[in-house]
């Protein structure tokens, strides 16, 4: 859950950012808003990679449904 949270915020903030950059609310330079952009990018690309090899690295140790079947007969 809290994963669903956090990139629920994430993306309303990725959303909402440019809109407040362009209309001037936020006092930010443009550079800084760009590397922090880019920063957090790399941040979730990270994350989902990690993620994406825990997942196939879980599948070489997990045992194959047929294979249970067959050793429960």
């Amino acid at each position: 859950m809290v994963a669903i949270i956090g990139i629920a915020a994430v993306a309303l903030t990725l959303a909402v950012l440019p809109a407040m950059v362009a209309l001037g609310f936020l006092g930010l330079r443009v550079e800084w808003v760009g590397a922090g952009l880019t920063f957090l990018g790399a941040a979730l690309g990270g994350v989902k990679l990690i993620a994406m090899a825990w997942a196939v690295g879980g599948r070489f140790f997990a045992v194959h449904p047929a294979r249970a079947v067959a050793a429960a007969d």
